[in-house]
């Protein structure tokens, strides 16, 4: 007895311990691996695939984005292009005032002409200032009428804390008298601004979008004018490049940023295998740092996750493979995803992914094969996986509507069927 009561009184205190100070992480099952302390003042990391997060730090938090603003102007550029209303070897002519935007910067002379594309390769590898503006001048008409592109696409694309002001990403400061004038409708930002979570969602849709830009973003150096008087070497600032000191495997972009005000920013991507990440850097400390941090928010993605096809176009969903139509013809009809159904999947815990499927109520005969009549959501743990968009569920099959007539007759041999169970 006294043995007993002795380990009964010895397991309260152990309980009592851990209830004061907390169980040991070795005994708590933890959701997702723990992420290294990260030196920034906002993060964000994305698997490019699905748009779902993997990890984030005051991701929504409007800040100064500096030239990372780059990206939604080569956005804006590439889709003038695809539409035709440019072409790479139209001739821009030099203003006076895109000559004189200061800091980073090509050789630009007014009067001068420059292709569209020495001003994009410029404006993307070297993050040239000068060319900046003179691609909004050429598009827009003035840089006003550039930025006003600049934030119509990002509503298109559903970034909700971004507002831009200049196509560079420089601001008030460093324009001067240069500054645009401020956007009708603004809200309380002088300047540009963008969250990490909008900086995100602005890299995975120029890469959907305009894959070709990242030939560009990859480029560790190029020759501007090359074989004229006027030959001019460029270099990216993406030090996370082959051969650059803080070179990472897999990385082909994206776009650095520094001003006093935003500190040292970065969107990285980097693709190891199936598996495609887009990672932001945004109020480092220094340089160097910006890439440290982005190389251990990418470690820390390609070590823990795996891009997974969880369903295949047109496969059903397990457990939930019919859905039932009471005045069809048929009774159910089958059903399956219309796009496959990707996740990115913590190595080793397959067996926590599960499906949440959800029926449109309105859906009834007659039905068409590939009419929506639901949706499907990957779950981990039990819980949404936060900004993963869901698949669409359509019928397999056409299924007519049955008439009234076989409706009271299925009704009446159900009815005396029941009576006999």
């Amino acid at each position: 007895m006294a043995g007993r009561w002795g380990m009964g009184f010895l397991g309260g205190i152990v309980l009592f311990f851990f209830c004061l100070f907390g169980f040991p992480a070795s005994l708590v099952a933890a959701e997702q691996p723990k992420l290294p302390d990260i030196k920034a003042e906002a993060y964000y990391i994305m698997d490019f695939e699905t748009g779902a997060t993997l990890a984030e730090y005051n991701a929504e938090e409007p800040r100064a984005p500096a030239s990372m603003t780059k990206m939604m102007s080569a956005f804006v550029v590439l889709d003038q292009i695809k539409a035709g209303k440019l072409r790479w070897d139209d001739k821009v002519e030099i203003s006076k005032r895109a000559a004189a935007i200061p800091e980073a910067k090509i050789d630009l002379k007014p009067g001068k002409e420059e292709t569209v594309r020495t001003l994009f390769d410029a404006m993307l590898i070297q993050s040239a200032n000068n060319a900046t503006v003179a691609l909004a001048e050429k598009v827009g008409r003035s840089e006003e009428g550039f930025v006003a592109l600049m934030n119509k696409k990002a509503k298109e694309l559903g970034m909700k804390n971004t507002q831009f002001r200049t196509a560079s990403g420089l601001d008030e400061k460093s324009y001067g008298r240069y500054m645009p004038a401020m956007p009708a409708g603004h809200r309380q930002f002088e300047n540009n601004v963008m969250s990490a979570h909008d900086t995100a969602i602005l890299a995975r849709k120029l890469i959907q979008t305009h894959p070709e830009v990242l030939k560009t973003t990859e480029t560790k150096t190029k020759t501007l004018r090359e074989g004229t008087s006027r030959e001019e070497k460029i270099k990216n600032w993406n030090l996370m490049l082959p051969s650059f000191p803080h070179a990472f495997e897999g990385v082909d972009g994206i776009k650095t940023g520094h001003t006093d005000e935003a500190g040292y920013c970065f969107t990285g991507t980097a693709k190891r295998g199936e598996l495609r990440l887009i990672t932001v850097i945004m109020g480092a400390k220094s340089d160097d740092r910006r890439f440290i941090e982005t190389k251990k928010l990418l470690e820390y993605g390609f070590e823990h996750y795996e891009l997974k096809t969880m369903l295949t176009a047109n496969q059903p969903v397990p457990k939930h493979s019919t859905l039932a139509l009471p005045n069809g013809v048929e009774r159910e009809v089958p059903v399956g995803v219309k796009t496959s159904v990707k996740a990115p999947v913590l190595k080793g815990e397959d067996s926590k992914y599960t499906y949440q499927v959800q029926f449109d109520p309105a859906v009834k005969a007659p039905l068409k094969k590939g009419d929506v009549v639901g949706q499907v959501k990957v779950l981990y743990n039990g819980k949404e996986i936060k900004n993963i968009d869901p698949v669409q569920l359509t019928a397999q099959a056409d299924v007519e509507e049955a008439s009234s007539i076989r409706l009271f007759f299925r009704d009446l041999f159900d009815s005396i069927t029941s009576w006999f169970r």
